[in-house]
């Protein structure tokens, strides 16, 4: 559970199933980017966003910083190809971090402040586990929006990803 290579494994597969998603929103009208639903973020924009603000949230504890969002669905992009890539580069500096991360310090045990205010203490490993989970978690109520469009959304299943990777 504390293996630095099977976190790593957990974020190239959220980088993964992110890039999924992305080419499929892409491919969508606007209307249907920005479109209001029952959904738990509302749509597709304030989910992407809201990936995004949750790992510089997370990455600002994990380094000892503090974040500068008072909101969940705060909007950084309205662009989708500046979210896009802004949440690349955020994945990138995500996997860097625990690249250099020694083994005992994916031990020690980080407090934090939540956005809406509730607080608590993790090791950083866990942190690190609910970047990814927290992606997915997500990323399911991404595809319930693609089928309210009505759009069949990318198969994002790991065993999807380790055959996306053995086919290349």
């Amino acid at each position: 559970m504390h293996d630095k290579e099977y976190l790593l494994s957990l974020l190239n597969y959220n980088v993964w199933a992110n890039e999924e998603f992305f080419r499929q929103i892409k491919e969508l009208p606007d209307s249907e980017v920005n479109k209001q639903r029952p959904s738990l973020m509302n749509n597709l924009l304030i989910s992407v966003n809201h990936l995004l603000v949750i790992d510089k949230v997370w990455m600002a504890h994990m380094k000892g910083e503090k974040h500068e969002f008072g909101a969940l669905q705060s909007i950084l992009h309205e662009d989708l190809d500046d979210l896009f890539a802004a949440k690349r580069q955020m994945d990138n500096e995500i996997n860097d971090y625990v690249t250099e991360l020694e083994p005992e310090q994916l031990e020690e045990i980080i407090d934090y402040v939540l956005i809406g205010g509730n607080s608590g203490s993790l090791p950083r490993y866990m942190i690190i586990t609910h970047l990814a989970v927290h992606g997915a978690f997500h990323r399911g109520f991404i595809g319930d929006m693609f089928g309210q469009i009505p759009v069949v959304p990318a198969g994002q299943d790991i065993p999807v990803w380790e055959r996306a990777l053995r086919v290349g």
